[in-house]
């Protein structure tokens, strides 16, 4: 932690939120991250030493506490309320990006399970019909290892390399980089749907009304590209 050594709030603020993944870390418990296991897969460029090190960091901090899982091995971490009231600074710092430093996406920043997750977390389940609900994506650009499932039971949303045997209602086709441009608002569902960029099969139930339950990113409205 580095001390500025001024009293000013907003160095106080930094000396603990602005380490290295840092805040990427409250990010993912802000969307529903506990275990260490989790946070490996949703963050794959931090090592597990340096993850171990900003958990430790954030809890002596009052960030995050940590808690044995009863009748389980491991621990699950969970934001305190401390953590729980960055969410606004969070919101925050992700509009200012997303309008003054958001440019065209690279090829590291594509990660099929991280953005499939954001996908499964924001999905409106709401306004579909009531019941479980399984859809494929297969990226043509990924070559044999191109298909993935968004798995919905009983609200839970869980991303999988394979299909456990269930029923695929809706089938998403595209390059991976396509179906994360419309996450991010470079550029519209309905304009990659319209190019063939973007294929969509499924009964009408659920694909009459896509922009209605599928979703983009909350900050893709202040994408300045796609605006």
């Amino acid at each position: 932690m580095y001390d500025y050594g001024e009293a000013c709030p907003i160095s106080r603020a930094t000396s603990i939120l602005c380490e290295r993944w840092t805040l990427q870390i409250v990010r993912e418990m802000a969307l529903g991250a506990t275990r260490f296991s989790e946070f490996q897969r949703y963050l794959p460029k931090i090592s597990p030493s340096l993850l171990n090190t900003r958990l430790r960091f954030l809890e002596e901090h009052g960030v995050i506490v940590k808690r044995r899982i009863p009748e389980k091995r491991g621990h699950e971490y969970q934001l305190s309320p401390s953590g729980k009231a960055l969410a606004p600074l969070l919101h925050e710092m992700g509009k200012w990006g997303m309008e003054w430093a958001h440019e065209e996406l690279a090829e590291e920043e594509l990660n099929a399970v991280v953005l499939l997750r954001e996908i499964a977390v924001l999905m409106d389940t709401d306004a579909l019909p009531s019941g479980d609900l399984v859809l494929q994506f297969k990226f043509s650009d990924l070559g044999p290892d191109a298909t993935r499932f968004i798995l919905v039971r009983s609200d839970a949303r869980e991303v999988c390399h394979e299909n456990p045997g269930y029923e695929v209602h809706v089938y998403f086709e595209s390059t991976l980089r396509t179906l994360a441009e419309v996450f991010w608002g470079d550029r519209s569902l309905a304009q990659a749907r319209e190019s063939g960029a973007l294929s969509v099969v499924g009964a009408s139930t659920y694909t009459r009304r896509l922009s209605r339950w599928f979703p983009v990113s909350s900050f893709a409205r202040y994408n300045r590209a796609g605006r």
